[in-house]
């Protein structure tokens, strides 16, 4: 599969640091198989280096957002999981989150 860098921090959950290298890239994403999962890394990475500051769960549920608000107390997080989150979500962006 022909790859190209990315235009944007992407946070490797292997390492839980920036891949920014093709072979990097390739080497986590095989990695990523059958390694553990460094989640706590990866929030605190996008957090600290990449200065996120507003996080978007997709899926059923709110497991995640609650996780990531024990790693940083003030951080925004939309959980999205059906119809009427998504419309809530998109009006926060709208509103510049």
């Amino acid at each position: 599969m022909e790859m190209q860098l990315p235009r944007f921090p992407v946070i490797s959950n292997v390492t839980g640091e920036e891949v920014k290298t093709l072979p990097e890239i390739r080497r986590t994403l095989q990695d990523q198989v059958t390694a553990t999962v460094r989640w706590v890394d990866c929030m605190e990475t996008l957090l600290e280096e990449c200065g996120c500051d507003f996080f978007i769960e997709l899926g059923p549920g709110n497991v995640l957002a609650g996780l990531l608000r024990r790693i940083s107390k003030g951080v925004e997080v939309i959980s999205v999981g059906d119809t009427e989150s998504v419309r809530k979500c998109a009006e926060q962006l709208r509103k510049g989150s």
